[in-house]
């Protein structure tokens, strides 16, 4: 989605800033707010107006509402299992002559940091993308982490010349404003990918890849609530310096609003920067579950969080349910094992797919989609184990296992390969 002329920074920082708003936050969150402040010099303003909207809201919505009906949650049962099906190639984009456009041009592929388990797997599979139609050049950067890395990053990206930059992840983009507006300068085309919901813009990028991630959050709320009869009790766990997962936050709030807040149930919130994680929040989650006995499930937004849910609650000798999203073998792992009792599972081959399939269309001035197709799955031990024999009994590419290889035909259908 190309940035729009009047597109402002606000749209980004109340998303970084809603965080788990519905969910009380249990935790003391100074060092969250801090490194939001750090990010954005309006955050504290606008969070303070966030707030205010939402108790606005609160008060408007005094109205008594009925607890939810079992053909509401017969319906959410339907739509969960829509999404434990082995997705089908579904993208309604027009085909494109993909070699033709990549020829004489170069990619750049900035990651928010390249030691992360799952944007490894994403950078492979990109660069298998990319080399089949045959890119000029092809350059992933070597980040880490650190801002220095991702603005040497984009530098690098001017001085070779590149065409398109994609930035996937977690970066925020404030941080790099200067940079990515001096390679703008330099005619690159400057795409986000990985971390905002359809229909939004990320500031500062001109193309903003539309990934559905409010979905995930639904879908997470939805599991919950028809295990629960409506009767949910959450603790729901937020990584506050990921945008990817204030944004299926942001999705699971809207379901448990519209369903289940203050009527037959609660959500007790855990907000959390990924600074904090080992240190923290294993103390964090103890605190909630003793301060609210009737917690029956725990919902985690981001899957740099899952082992330290998972050895907590083992630790504690105390058996609750978890369900997250991820994308990397050792989230698939924890599902197969029953550690999570669900998963919203991500493809990083479709989503890597993605990344060259909508470089290519802004390189070639084709028609853009209003979704870019990447697909998620719901699955379970059975599921997953059931996948895994009808694969042949071999459990090693999780993401063949439970998102088959179809995508590659399709792929190169769209790209006349």
């Amino acid at each position: 989605m190309k940035k729009s002329i009047s597109a402002i920074i606000l749209s980004a920082v109340v998303l970084s800033v809603l965080s788990l708003s519905a969910c009380g936050d249990d935790q003391n969150s100074e060092a969250s707010v801090q490194a939001d402040e750090s990010s954005a010099p309006s955050v504290a303003s606008v969070a303070s107006e966030v707030q205010e909207s939402s108790q606005e809201q609160s008060q408007k919505s005094q109205a008594p509402r009925s607890p939810i009906s079992s053909s509401q949650i017969a319906q959410m049962k339907s739509y969960i299992s829509s999404y434990q099906k082995m997705p089908e190639f579904n993208s309604k984009a027009d085909a494109i002559d993909a070699r033709s456009i990549a020829q004489n041009k170069t990619v750049t592929l900035i990651c928010d940091n390249l030691n992360l388990t799952y944007t490894k797997l994403v950078v492979e599979q990109f660069k298998v993308a990319a080399e089949a139609v045959k890119f000029a050049k092809i350059v992933v950067a070597k980040t880490d982490g650190t801002e220095d890395s991702i603005n040497k990053a984009l530098n690098t990206a001017v001085n070779d010349k590149s065409d398109i930059v994609i930035l996937f992840g977690n970066i925020n983009k404030d941080k790099f404003s200067t940079n990515i507006e001096y390679a703008q300068a330099n005619g690159i085309e400057v795409v986000s990918a990985g971390c905002i919901t359809s229909g939004q813009n990320d500031h500062f990028a001109d193309y903003t890849m539309p990934v559905d991630y409010d979905v995930i959050g639904r879908t997470l709320a939805d599991w919950a609530i028809t295990k629960t009869d409506g009767k949910l009790e959450a603790l729901a766990i937020n990584c506050t310096d990921s945008v990817q997962s204030n944004t299926v936050a942001n999705g699971f709030k809207n379901e448990f609003d519209r369903y289940i807040a203050d009527v037959t149930g609660h959500c007790h919130g855990i907000n959390i920067s990924s600074s904090e994680l080992d240190k923290e929040l294993p103390d964090s989650i103890e605190k909630a579950i003793k301060e609210n006995k009737n917690i029956n499930y725990i919902i985690v937004f981001d899957e740099s969080m899952i082992s330290d849910t998972v050895d907590t609650l083992e630790q504690l000798a105390i058996k609750l349910p978890v369900i997250s999203t991820g994308g990397s073998d050792e989230a698939f792992t924890a599902a197969q094992r029953g550690s999570l009792e669900m998963l919203v599972a991500q493809s990083y081959e479709w989503t890597a797919y993605g990344m060259v399939d909508y470089s290519l269309r802004i390189l070639g001035n084709a028609d853009i989609p209003k979704e870019q197709y990447v697909p998620f799955r719901v699955l379970t031990s059975d599921i997953i184990n059931d996948e895994i024999a009808n694969f042949g009994g071999i459990s090693g590419n999780f993401n063949r296992i439970a998102f088959g290889s179809y995508f590659e035909y399709g792929y190169d259908y769209l790209w006349q390969l």
